[in-house]
This record gives C-alpha cells, structure tokens and sequence, in this order.
C-alpha cells in the first residue's frame, strides 16, 4: 500500500506540472486509485464505486445534494462517501476556506444521515482527505490577533504562555501572538472533524514538491496519517461485508 500512495503523491505533481489535472480535478486521481483498491478488496458483495460528478451525487441536510470524490454503494446502501482536497502555495488566503468547505460539507451529511437519508440503519464511512505542500509558508508561525477574546487551547505555539504574557491588558485588549504553523492547523482540523464525529476519518498528507521524483510524502501526528485513514475505511468495509 505504501508504494500505491508513493505512486498517488507522485502523480499529484505530474498532473499539476503538466497544466491541466489542476482545472480538471485529476490531481488526485491516484489517491482515488488506493481508496477503491481498499474498498474492492473488503469483500463487499456488488460493491460499485463511483467517482464521477452526476453518479457520486448524495443528498445533504442543508443543500439538495453535494458531488463527492469517493461513492460505495453496495445493494442499494451507501457505505462510503470520501472528500479529496489539496492545499499547494497561497497557504495563507485559503486555510480558512478549505476549513469553511470541510466544515459544510460535513455537516450537511452527517445531519443528512441523522435525518434518514439513507435509511434508519445507516453504517456509513465519510472521510475526509487533504494533501498540503511541505513548504516554508506552510511551516510558518502565523500570528493571531484577536482583540476581545482568547484563541482556544491548541492554537498557541507556546500554550505556556497562556494566561501569563497572553492575557488582556487594562483595556481589555489581548495582545498580538504566534500561533501555530499551518501544517498544524490542518492536522488540528482533522482530528478535530473526527472528535466531533463530523468525519469518521481525516487524514493530511504532507508532501514537499522538490521530492516529485519519488513521490515522498510524511504524516504530521498519527491519528491524521493516511495510514490510519485506510485502516479505518478497511475495517469499516470489511464489517459491512460481513453482513454479507
């Protein structure tokens, strides 16, 4: 399986030198390759996969219906619903908008899923995956700055100096601060989605592009490792073969 998510991170930088995969949405077709390569050797009987706009159509809560990345369907019943996302360069101007789409994505179909959607019996994997760009921005310390209130645990760089240096001054205001870098607001994120059962499983995928060649890629923690991510989907397919 490692040699198969070389071979993805790989294709990822093929695609995106060569002008088009990035407009055509093929940048991560490999990454797509290994999650049907988990899901069709589960055993899950007339399991079919699919992966293009109109047939991976699903209904959400807030929205008719939202395309993702990744559909199981096995009998009818969905098993599996996978977003696939990527973060290379302007690191900065779009955390926040990759946060506010995994977010909404999310929510709208786990509310679905509560509401019946999908039956009242409902066993369904969502994941969520994001390859980010190992590079000198994403390892910056961007500051926080928040007048009024405190940023939360986990946010600071040094969280020893929560309440000592980082507290208000007499006019109520809280200073300027380094928070933590980027890369780490992403792997935050996606333990986060889990902890709130937003997303069964998220994994970051961090990948620096000066190592094309091999397709070297790391993980940050390893409750977000691509690893864990195809462990998680593996036992959920497998569990739901067992049904027969």
């Amino acid at each position: 399986m490692s040699n198969m998510i070389n071979n993805a991170v790989r294709n990822f930088w093929n695609v995106r030198s060569g002008g088009q995969g990035v407009l055509g949405g093929k940048t991560l077709d490999g990454f797509i390759e290994v999650i049907n390569s988990v899901i069709l050797h589960s055993g899950i009987p007339e399991v079919q996969i699919h992966t293009n706009k109109q047939a991976s159509q699903l209904p959400g809560y807030f929205r008719p219906h939202k395309s993702w990345d990744v559909v199981a369907v096995s009998r009818g019943r969905l098993v599996a619903a996978i977003e696939l996302k990527s973060q290379v360069g302007s690191i900065g101007n779009n955390f926040n908008n990759r946060t506010e789409e995994v977010l909404g994505s999310g929510t709208d179909l786990h509310t679905a899923i509560e509401e019946g959607a999908f039956g009242t019996d409902a066993e369904i994997f969502t994941g969520y995956l994001i390859l980010v760009e190992d590079s000198v921005a994403s390892r910056n310390f961007p500051s926080i700055n928040m007048n009024h209130f405190p940023v939360m645990p986990g946010f600071l760089a040094d969280e020893s100096i929560r309440g000592t240096t980082y507290r208000p001054n007499a006019l109520g205001i809280y200073p300027r601060v380094q928070g933590v870098s980027y890369l780490e607001r992403y792997d935050l994120l996606c333990k986060k989605l889990v902890l709130k059962n937003i997303y069964t499983a998220a994994a970051l995928i961090i990948a620096d592009q000066s190592q094309s060649i091999t397709g070297q890629y790391r993980d940050l923690t390893p409750q977000t490792s691509i690893h864990t991510f195809l462990t998680k989907l593996d036992n959920h397919c497998r569990l739901i073969a067992s049904y027969g």
